[in-house]
This record gives structure tokens, sequence and C-alpha cells, in this order.
């Protein structure tokens, strides 16, 4: 993880690369809030989002006050408080808040999709004000990737929600397209100086609600939450931001839309359903836009 773990991410830069990874790593959010929730009856979604973000702040805590260097920079960025206190609140709080509460009310692929379909606003939003070009290769892409979740979704059994996880799934999906299209117009980079300031306002925001309802997770939950906070939490958000820092918001976003395909993969692993042809081939679509991004060029 950048200086802090020795490790020149500049060497190994490829945006696409870190915008793919974010979203395989990503796709396995929904089966461990789902088992954090089979293991505590008791576990709300607030305690949930407020729990993962926490110790994620206090992971990155050791990491960088451990390190000179990282710790000079977590320092320095304090300086733009508030342009990390607009963007914690959008893809923190608003995607962990939100997004945490749809699982509660709808199956792992729906939310996975709606959650990244609300992502096209990054790409128009990054064409208009950033000046990035809105190609036909990545409206192809997009919309390949699209239809192949499309596919996934309406053609799959273990697709199910109420109108509330639709509208909280979209909120946090559109909170998330709106950090990634700030954290390029401000540039505010990505490493885990950025991830301190974050988890750090995050987790101030999302205490908000989780005090006004206490409880402390047990048992096995606690392990779900454990997994949360090394691979999508830390994880997913450092190679979403490396990504952002080194490439297109527009690109990000598309290739990130993918989620939904790794999401339905890894429950068809765990929960042993079975694609339908219609799946499998929504699942081709997706691919098929994937590497249409990873062969595009600025």
């Amino acid at each position: 993880m950048d200086r802090a773990l020795g490790i020149d991410v500049r060497a190994l830069a490829r945006p696409e690369i870190f915008a793919l990874l974010a979203a395989i790593i990503n796709g396995s959010i929904g089966i461990f809030t789902r088992f954090a929730f089979e293991f505590d009856d008791g576990l709300s979604p607030v305690a949930l989002a407020f729990w993962k973000c926490f110790l994620a702040f206090l992971i990155i805590c050791l990491i960088g006050f451990g390190n000179r260097q990282t710790k000079q920079e977590i320092i320095r960025h304090s300086k733009h408080w508030y342009q990390f206190a607009l963007l914690g609140f959008l893809g923190i709080f608003c995607l962990y808040f939100f997004e945490t509460w749809a699982f509660y009310h709808a199956s792992i692929p729906l939310v996975s999709f709606l959650t990244y379909a609300a992502g096209g606003v990054t790409v128009f939003l990054s064409a208009f004000f950033l000046k990035e070009r809105l190609t036909l290769n990545k409206m192809a892409a997009f919309f390949s990737i699209m239809a192949g979740v499309c596919c996934l979704l309406l053609f799959e059994s273990d697709v199910h929600g109420g109108y509330l996880g639709f509208i909280l799934a979209l909120l946090g999906g559109l909170g998330y397209a709106l950090f990634i299209f700030i954290s390029k117009l401000l540039k505010v980079g990505g490493g885990v100086a950025q991830l301190f300031w974050l988890f750090a306002f995050g987790s101030l925001y999302l205490s908000v609600p989780y005090f006004w309802d206490f409880y402390l997770p047990n048992g096995m939950a606690w392990l779900m939450i454990i997994c949360l906070v090394l691979l999508p939490t830390i994880g997913g958000f450092y190679l979403t931001t490396k990504a952002i820092e080194y490439g297109e918001a527009s690109k990000v976003q598309i290739i990130e839309t993918s989620d939904p395909l790794f999401a339905t993969l890894l429950a068809s692993m765990i929960f042993g359903d079975v694609l339908s042809a219609t799946g499998y081939i929504g699942s081709l679509l997706i691919f098929i836009g994937i590497i249409m991004m990873m062969k595009s060029s600025k």
C-alpha cells in the first residue's frame, strides 16, 4: 500500500487494472454482509456500516502513523479537510449507509447492479466538467456491461427486493458516483493519507445514527466485519482512489460497473446457484465491455 508498505505504485500504475481489481474485490461485499446478518440477528445495517468503517480507520492509523513519510502526508492533507469532509460523506457515509441497508432488503445481485447503475452519472459529468472524451468505445463498453448485468438480473431466480431496497441501492450508488467524479475534479489523489481522512470523516458521520441505536456485534459477525474491512473497505477503496488518481473518472466508473458480475459469481459459488444460459450470455457481454475499456486509450 504505497510508501507505507514499500510498494512503488507508479511503476505498476495502470488505472484500468486498479479499477478491475476494485470491482472484483467489491463483489465480495454482499456475501460478507449477508453472512454478518445471518450470524448475528441483532446486527443492524447501521451498526455494520459503522464498524467496518471505524475498524478500517484504526488499521489505517496504525499503517499511516507507523511510517514517518506517510504521517507527514496525513498532516499535510489536513489543510484540505473540507474536501475530505465532502468526499467522506459521499463515498463513505452514503455508500456504506445506504448500500448496507439495501442488502437487508434486497438480493445481492440487485443491490450490486443498482449501486453501480447510478454510475452513469459519473460518465456524463466527467464529459461535461472534466472534459474527458465521451468516445464511442466508452459508450459501447458501458452499454455492453449494462446489458450483460441486465441479463444476469432479469433472468436469474435469486433476484428480488422491494421498493425500499431499490431506492437505498440507488442512493448509495449516486453517492459513490459523485465521489468518483469529485475526487477527480479536486485531484485529491489516492493512498494511505487520503484513506485516513476519508475513513475519519466517514466514521464521524456514521457514528451519529449508530450511537442513536448502539449495538455491539457478537460471535462470527466480527469475522465477517473484519473480512469487509480488509477486502472491500480498505482494499477496494485504495484501488479505486489509485485508479481515479492515474486514470479517467469515467473509465473507472465504467469498469467498476462490472461489479455485479463478480458479486453474482461469488454468490453462485458460495450458495450453489447455477447461472442460466441467459446468465452466461450476460457474463460474456460484461467481459466484452471490460476488454473494450482495458484496450481503449485516452
